[in-house]
Order: C-alpha cells, then sequence, then structure tokens
C-alpha cells in the first residue's frame, strides 16, 4: 500500500517540478464532514449468541486539516499543486440495537461508539486562472487512514433489562484511504487566498476490540465509511 502511494506521488509530482519552481503553500481547511455508516455482525459468547444490528444511518461532524506543499506553472492560465496533508474528524457516533440471543424479540439494549479518524495523504490539484484571481480547480489524494473505534456503550430499553456481556474494547484500524474534489480558490493579496470546496473521502472500514467473555476474534464493524465534505480553506503562498 505505501508503495503505491508513494509511487502515485511521484508520477503527480513529475511533470509539475519539470517545467517550473515550486511556490510554497501552506492551507487550513475546516469544514462539514456527513459520513454514512452501519455495521452489523453477530458474535458468539459460548453458551448464546447475540446479534448486533446498526441503523443505517448519516452523522455530521467537523473535519480540519492542514496541507504543506507547492505550487508551480504548467501552462498558460494552469498550475498544480502537490504536497502532504494531515486531516482529523470530531467523533462520528455510530449506533445500533442489540438482539439478545440473536432473538429480534430481545431487542432490550441499544448500542453506540465512536469512530475518529486521522489521515496522512499526498494531494494534488489542478487549478485553472480567470479573471486574474479566481481559480476553479479538481483535487485528489492517497493516503492512509488510521480509524479508532471507541467508547463503546449499551443502554438497556428499560431498568428491568441488563447487558450480559462486558464491553467491547477500544481499537484502531489501518485502511487505504483516497479523496476526489472540486472548488475554487480566490486570491486576497499575492500571498493569501480564500476558498470553498466540495470532497468525497473514503475512509475505508473501522472495527472495536474484543470482550473478554466472546468467542473468537470476530468484533463489530463498519464497511466502508464514506465522506461528503465541504470545506473551508485559508492559503498562503510563498
Amino acid at each position: 500500500m505505501q508503495k503505491r502511494i508513494l509511487l502515485a506521488g511521484v508520477f503527480l509530482f513529475i511533470p509539475i517540478v519539470s517545467l517550473a519552481a515550486l511556490r510554497p503553500v501552506f492551507t487550513l481547511s475546516s469544514g462539514f464532514a456527513n459520513a454514512n455508516m452501519r455495521s452489523s455482525t453477530s458474535i458468539n459468547f459460548g453458551s448464546f449468541q447475540n446479534s448486533y444490528v446498526g441503523g443505517s444511518h448519516s452523522d455530521t461532524d467537523f473535519d480540519s486539516g492542514l496541507f504543506l506543499g507547492g505550487e508551480a506553472l504548467l501552462l498558460q492560465n494552469w498550475s498544480g499543486q502537490i504536497g502532504l496533508s494531515y486531516f482529523q474528524n470530531s467523533p462520528f457516533v455510530e449506533s445500533g440495537t442489540v438482539y439478545q440471543f440473536s432473538d429480534p424479540a430481545f431487542n432490550n439494549l441499544n448500542y453506540q461508539y465512536q469512530i475518529i479518524s486521522r489521515r496522512i495523504s499526498i494531494d494534488a490539484k489542478l487549478l485553472y486562472a480567470f479573471c486574474q484571481i479566481w481559480h476553479p480547480y479538481l483535487a485528489v489524494s492517497l493516503g492512509e487512514a488510521f480509524n479508532k473505534a471507541y467508547n463503546y456503550t449499551e443502554t438497556p430499553a428499560s431498568t428491568a433489562d441488563v447487558s450480559l456481556t462486558p464491553p467491547f474494547g477500544n481499537h484502531t484500524t489501518n485502511a487505504f484511504s483516497y479523496s476526489l474534489g472540486l472548488g475554487i480558490d480566490l486570491d486576497i493579496t499575492n500571498h493569501w487566498r480564500l476558498g470553498l470546496g466540495y470532497r468525497f473521502v473514503d475512509l475505508g472500514s473501522a472495527s472495536l476490540g474484543v470482550t473478554p467473555s466472546q468467542i473468537g476474534t470476530h468484533t463489530i464493524s463498519n464497511t466502508p465509511i464514506y465522506v461528503n465534505e465541504v470545506l473551508l480553506r485559508i492559503s498562503f503562498l510563498g
């Protein structure tokens, strides 16, 4: 995976540095992130089995990050950026229902846990300049996500309902991540730009740790987490 990311970065980098010297770029980004999540599985506890059924839902939180790289002129009115970025979201919340003994009639518990994703990636942008100050762009990134699932809790539907199992542990999953985006930047001065953009991000999967009482290592995990983001950016260009 790391070789694939490195090679992609090299091939993106070559056409930029071969045409012009890079202009240093530092960008801060922050905005809303809407994640589509679902978890569903059954786990064996020896004498009985529980099913964990997550409802297909979305959760909106914040995503923020920084980019450090360079920009160079490619052709008339066209320029490119390439560099490294780091992003991290505020916790997404995953939730669902516990079917004790895998019987839908015993849906007396609701479960919930949180997911934080930290990503490191190679980012590239292709920008077009018009009216001297506007820069619509297309963007792509390739990298790795470190998805931490943690803080698992179960909530009884009534005081008569109790959990028969200890909570699942915290766990971090490493996953290949990519993003595709578009937007527009505006020159404020010769060195500062403001931007607004949309980005689709694939965070990969996330899973909890195990409980001491289960049989085997199978645990609650999410299908790939897809995120739609709207980001406000401010950039400094050297």
